[in-house]
């Protein structure tokens, strides 16, 4: 009769090994299709946005800029006259982001090239709606705020 040793054999090490790649493998698996399945949380739209002292410069800067407020993109631009607009930057044709283009005075989509005027009304191209319009306003303090216009589009 062989002798019986008091640690764990080959066997019961590799037996443990291959349980726990056979874990991990499952696990691997099972994660990103309960990650997919679980609903997304809401996020955070509601309210005002103001925007950073870095976005006020650029915005100064370039004449036009897109912000994020919670899921949405926000194109805010200054027209001809310097007033401040703001329109959602997400193209009601494919959902391609919208550009201020200054020169010609209009928001264009390079996608298709769709066309809007400043108040987000489509001027040409596919778009089959106008863009949704937000408010833009300087503050007394010199900050910019923008929110959902109340009509919401034009």
């Amino acid at each position: 009769m062989p002798p019986q040793s008091e640690g764990p054999t080959r066997r019961s090490v590799v037996d443990v090994l291959l349980g726990a790649g056979a874990l991990g493998f499952l696990a691997s698996i099972v994660y990103p299709v309960l990650r997919y399945l679980k609903p997304i949380a809401p996020q955070d739209g509601a309210g005002a946005l103001r925007l950073t002292r870095d976005e006020l410069a650029r915005l100064e800067k370039e004449h036009s800029l897109i912000v994020r407020h919670g899921p949405t993109r926000i194109l805010v631009f200054e027209d001809p006259q310097q007033r401040l607009r703001a329109c959602e930057a997400r193209c009601t044709h494919e959902g391609c982001t919208v550009q201020y283009v200054p020169g010609e005075s209009v928001v264009w989509c390079a996608c298709h090239n769709g066309r809007f005027d400043l108040d987000g009304r489509v001027l040409s191209g596919p778009p089959p709606r106008p863009l949704a319009r937000w408010v833009a306003q300087r503050d007394p303090d010199g900050s910019v705020s923008v929110a959902k216009s109340p009509e919401g589009s034009a």
